[in-house]
C-alpha cells in the first residue's frame, strides 16, 4: 500500500462512504460516518494524510439546528483556513429540529458558516434538506415569513454570486413551511447550465425561463395550489431521466413543453421515466404564500393537452396509478422501447390478466410489487400474475408478493421461451419454499436467485440434525443445475438465525451442484460459515455436496 500511486490510493480512500442516502436522518449519518472514516485514514502515516485531506473538504456540510436558536456548524471556515477550498465540490445544508427556519435566519446561519465568504467556482452539486420533528408551526417563524421578500431576494442574489456554478440540486423538504413563492434555491436555478434538479412542487424556481435539464425530480405535485401559484415549466427535449411523484391523471404533462411545437410533446431522449400516482399527504398543506416585489406570477392555462411521445424510452415504472393500468401501459407502448419494466400497486390497481408479451414485445426485465397481503383462497389472483409475467424475451423478472399457497400454474407451450431465456429470478415476500423450488426446476438457463422472503426452509436446530439430514439418502434431489449465485435475506421471527440459515443450506444451497457464492444477511455470515466448514470437515459434504468446498458466503447489502 505504501508504494501505490497518490492518485489509485486517492480513488481507494475515495470508496469509503456510505451507500444509502434515501432520507435526510441517513444523509446526516452517512456524512458524519465519511468524515470519520476519512479522519481515521489521515492518522495512518504522512502520505495517507496527504491524499485524505483533500477528500475531507470535497463534501462541505452546514447544519442549522432550530432547536438552539438556529445554531448552526460547518466544515466550511475549516476548508477556508486550511486553503481546500478548491476541494470541494458538493454543498449540502441540514436543517433540522422542532421547527421551521426563517428566511432571516437562513441567511444568518450561512452567512456565519462562511458560505459567502468565498466564490466556490469548483462546486457542482447543492443539496438542501429540511426535516421538522414534528407539525408544529411556530408563530415567529411565520410572521417574519411575511416580510420575507426582500430578504429572499437578497438571498437568491448573494447565492447566484458564490454559487456561479452548480449544475445538480436536490431539495429535500419535509412538513417544513416552506411555501410558495419562497425558493431559497432559485438564484441558483439558472436553465442555461443546469442539467439536474430534485424539488417540491411547491418550491419551483421562479425564473421565467423554461428549464432544460437532463435529470427531474418532482414531489407533491398534486399539493392543493392557490390560483396564481407559480407552476414549473420544463423543456420536454432535454430531459433523459424523470420522476413525478404524487402526481394526478390527467394534467400531469402540464408543465412540459416542446421545442418544436408542430411535432406535439416529444421526450426525444428520456430513457427512464418514473411517475407515482399515490401519496399519502400527512402533513398540513404549504398554502402561505409571499409575494416578492420584483416577480410576477404567470398563469399557466392546460389549453388543449398534447399527447406526450416516448420514442426512446428504456425503462419505465408506474406505481399506485387509479385507473385501468393496461390502457396507461399502451400509451408507452407504441415506441417499442421499453427493456425494463416496473409495475406497483395493489391488487385491484394490478389486474392479473395483462399481457405484458403484446404491450412490450422487446421487454428484458419485469418487476411486479403486490403491496397488501394477498387472502390464501386468491389462487386465481396469484396464478393470473405469474402466467402474464411469462414474457418469452425476459432475462430478469422481480415478483413481490404475499403469497403463502402453492402454484398451480404450469408452463405452457407459448411460456417455454421464457424457461429458456430468464436468468435472474427476485422473490419478495411470505413466500412458500414449494413456490421458489417450482420455478427453479422449470428455470433451465437460470443463474442468479435472490430471495428476500419470511421463510426460505425448515429449521434446523443444530448442525449435528443438518448432517444427519443431508447424510440421509433422497434428501439431495437436484432443484436446480443452472444457478449459481444465491442470495437470502429471510425476516422469519422467533428464530435464531443459524436454524434459519441451516434450513437455507439443507433444501437449497445442497441441492444446487453449480453454486459456488451464497450472500446472507451480515449477522448470518459467521454462523453459516460455520455450518459449511462442519459439514466439508464431515465428510457429508463430499459424499452428497461436493460444490460446498468451495462455497463462498458473502454479506448481502441489500
Amino acid at each position: 500500500m505504501s508504494n501505490l500511486p497518490d492518485d489509485i490510493l486517492q480513488q481507494i480512500l475515495a470508496t469509503l462512504r456510505p451507500v444509502s442516502l434515501d432520507t435526510i436522518t441517513s444523509q446526516m449519518r452517512a456524512l458524519e460516518q465519511q468524515h470519520t472514516w476519512l479522519m481515521h485514514a489521515s492518522h495512518v502515516c504522512r502520505a495517507w494524510r496527504h491524499v485524505s485531506t483533500p477528500l475531507l473538504y470535497r463534501t462541505l456540510v452546514v447544519r442549522i439546528d432550530t432547536t438552539h436558536a438556529c445554531k448552526q456548524t460547518s466544515n466550511i471556515e475549516l476548508a477556508l483556513a486550511n486553503g481546500m477550498h478548491n476541494m470541494a465540490r458538493h454543498i449540502v445544508v441540514l436543517v433540522h429540529g422542532p421547527d421551521p427556519v426563517a428566511i432571516h435566519d437562513l441567511h444568518t446561519s450561512l452567512e456565519e458558516a462562511g458560505v459567502f465568504a468565498h466564490v466556490w467556482t469548483h462546486v457542482t452539486h447543492v443539496h438542501a434538506a429540511q426535516q421538522i420533528s414534528n407539525l408544529g408551526w411556530a408563530n415567529n417563524v411565520h410572521r417574519a415569513n411575511q416580510q420575507a421578500g426582500a430578504q429572499l431576494h437578497l438571498l437568491n442574489s448573494q447565492l447566484h454570486k458564490v454559487l456561479p456554478t452548480v449544475q445538480s440540486i436536490v431539495f429535500s423538504d419535509l412538513a417544513s413551511t416552506h411555501v410558495y413563492g419562497q425558493g431559497w434555491l432559485d438564484g441558483l436555478m439558472q436553465a442555461s447550465r443546469l442539467s439536474s434538479l430534485r424539488v417540491f412542487s411547491d418550491a419551483v424556481p421562479r425564473s421565467k425561463e423554461t428549464l432544460q435539464v437532463s435529470r427531474l425530480h418532482i414531489d407533491g405535485v398534486t399539493f392543493v395550489r392557490p390560483v396564481s401559484a407559480r407552476q414549473l415549466r420544463v423543456q420536454c427535449d432535454t430531459l433523459v431521466e424523470l420522476t413525478l411523484s404524487s402526481i394526478r391523471d390527467p394534467g400531469v404533462w402540464d408543465i412540459f413543453s416542446s421545442q418544436s411545437s408542430d411535432s406535439g410533446l416529444v421526450f426525444g431522449q428520456l430513457r427512464y421515466l418514473e411517475l407515482v400516482y399515490y401519496w399519502e399527504s400527512r402533513y398540513v398543506p404549504r398554502l402561505t404564500r409571499v409575494e416578492d416585489p420584483e416577480s410576477e406570477v404567470e398563469e399557466i392555462g392546460t389549453g388543449d393537452r398534447l399527447e406526450p411521445v416516448f420514442p426512446v424510452l428504456h425503462t419505465l415504472c408506474v406505481r399506485r396509478y387509479p385507473g385501468h393500468l393496461p390502457t396507461l401501459l399502451t400509451q408507452f407502448a407504441r415506441s417499442q422501447t421499453v427493456r425494463t419494466l416496473i409495475v406497483a400497486g395493489l391488487q385491484h390497481e394490478v389486474p392479473p390478466d395483462i399481457d405484458f408479451t403484446q404491450l412490450f414485445p422487446q421487454l428484458q426485465a419485469l418487476d411486479v410489487r403486490i403491496i397488501d397481503p394477498i387472502r390464501a383462497t386468491d389462487h386465481e389472483y396469484v396464478d393470473g400474475v405469474f402466467t402474464s409475467a411469462f414474457a418469452p424475451k425476459l432475462h430478469k423478472l422481480s415478483l413481490s408478493m404475499d403469497i403463502q399457497q402453492p402454484l398451480s400454474v404450469e408452463l405452457d407451450g407459448h411460456s417455454m421461451a421464457f424457461a429458456h431465456t430468464l436468468q435472474t429470478l427476485r422473490l419478495v415476500g411470505t413466500i412458500d419454499p414449494s413456490v421458489v423450488e417450482w420455478m427453479l426446476r422449470q428455470l433451465f438457463v437460470l443463474t442468479d436467485v435472490e430471495l428476500d422472503v419470511m421463510c426460505v426452509g425448515p429449521h434446523v436446530a443444530s448442525i449435528a440434525l443438518l448432517i444427519q439430514h443431508i447424510g440421509t439418502s433422497g434428501h439431495n434431489k437436484p432443484i436446480s443445475k443452472s444457478v449459481e449465485r444465491l442470495s437470502v435475506q429471510s425476516s422469519t421471527e422467533d428464530v435464531s438465525n443459524g436454524a434459519v440459515y441451516r434450513g437455507l443450506l439443507q433444501r437449497f444451497v445442497c441441492r444446487m451442484p453449480r453454486v459456488y457464492c451464497v450472500r446472507v444477511a451480515d449477522e448470518a455470515v459467521s454462523g453459516l460459515r460455520k455450518a459449511v466448514r462442519t459439514l466439508v470437515a464431515s465428510g457429508v459434504a463430499t459424499a452428497h455436496a461436493p460444490h460446498l468446498q468451495t462455497l463462498r458466503v458473502l454479506a448481502w447489502d441489500f
